[in-house]
């Protein structure tokens, strides 16, 4: 009797909880997507992270990728500012501001490389569709900085240690893909890469493994990748002897297909560090004619495949130069914020770690405080 009693229990739970599944999504669904989006994205981390272990209706909203881009709601005049730093503590922090003016970031979360450090190899961190991609040696890290939570990723088909890695997001087919190349450790800087393969994501769903693909064109990658609209552009050399600096072009759709795109601006051959960035949804890159003076380039599309580059904005920070009195080295354009803000970053670091944002049309300039523990300076 006892037994049946257990069962007949057991089955009455069983009934309940598909009844509350059931009635739960009921009442999801009945709720506008919009404004379930609105309401979740106005929660604290701690009850967005709860959200998680609630149900997998629950778990894949928070999941999304529109709640992901959007979150924190209500925040259109609180610009987020990630740095990310791969020296000694290989830590990756992801800050955002709460007022105007000079401030400090309050840290939302913070991402631990589970690695060991060598001053032979560099991290590579690149964003898409709000999440990070951190590339180390061999090692790849997805994070998701609005619940602080990573995943490993399958490491790549390749015995050399030494990986370069880009990501990137296609929205109509809504994957994820992560481009790597290697390097030869001990080669020479004449050596293109080889071993080119994609690793394909979708949130939740079965991890799939590697993808070797074809690359026709003999390069070395030198800069940052920056996606836009499914394409992942970044610069490399090629030629002769790996003497001369083009643009590389990464489409994610169709066919993963990877090749020489573009040339660069003149003006940009000179700059000893190149950096893509997206403006205003097309690519640019910034060049510093000066020491406080920047001339952004934007990558003007043309009918058919044809392309300019057009300088689109020049200004100068001279006039807040005693903000770091120059004991910083050089100050870098490193992106720009929603709002249009430039994001500018010193060459170097010494008690605090900071970055300038340079607002164009209020001719501002301000300097934000990026918050780090005590053992990570």
């Amino acid at each position: 009797m006892r037994r049946r009693h257990r069962k007949k229990a057991k089955t009455v739970n069983k009934i309940n909880n598909v009844q509350t599944s059931e009635l739960e999504r009921t009442n999801l669904v009945e709720l506008p997507h919009d404004l379930v989006m609105e309401i979740n994205g106005r929660l604290p981390l701690k009850s967005v992270a709860r959200f998680l272990t609630v149900s997998k209706l629950w778990e894949t909203t928070v999941r999304s990728p529109d709640f992901i881009t959007s979150y924190p709601r209500g925040s259109s005049g609180q610009p987020r500012t990630l740095i990310a730093a791969d020296l000694n503590s290989n830590r990756c922090h992801s800050s955002r501001s709460r007022v105007n003016g000079d401030l400090h970031l309050s840290c939302i979360s913070r991402l631990t490389i589970p690695v060991t450090y060598h001053h032979y190899m560099k991290c590579f961190y690149h964003h898409v569709n709000g999440l990070i991609s951190v590339g180390y040696g061999q090692d790849q890290i997805l994070f998701n900085p609005v619940t602080g939570k990573s995943i490993p990723l399958p490491r790549p088909k390749t015995r050399r240690k030494l990986v370069k890695s880009f990501f990137g997001y296609d929205s109509v087919s809504d994957q994820y893909k992560v481009l790597c190349m290697t390097i030869k450790m001990h080669g020479l800087h004449e050596e293109p890469s080889s071993e080119h393969q994609v690793l394909t994501l979708t949130l939740g769903a079965k991890m799939k493994p590697w993808d070797m693909i074809k690359c026709s064109v003999p390069h070395r990658p030198s800069s940052n990748g920056v996606c836009i609209n499914g394409v992942v552009y970044y610069v490399a050399r090629t030629g002769a002897g790996m003497s001369h600096m083009r643009l590389m072009r990464f489409a994610l759709r169709p066919g993963n297909m990877l090749d020489l795109f573009a040339s660069l601006p003149e003006e940009t051959q000179t700059t000893g560090i190149l950096f893509l960035m997206n403006y205003e949804g097309k690519l640019a890159i910034p060049s510093q004619p000066t020491s406080y003076t920047y001339d952004v380039w934007v990558l003007n599309q043309l009918e058919g495949a044809n392309h300019e580059w057009l300088k689109k904005i020049t200004f100068s920070i001279e006039p807040w130069k005693t903000k770091w009195n120059g004991s910083c080295g050089f100050v870098y354009v490193r992106g720009i914020t929603h709002k249009g803000e430039f994001i500018l970053a010193p060459e170097y670091y010494t008690n605090e770690f900071y970055v300038f944002h340079y607002n164009p049309d209020k001719n501002s300039f301000r300097k934000i405080v990026i918050p780090v523990s005590a053992g990570y300076k």
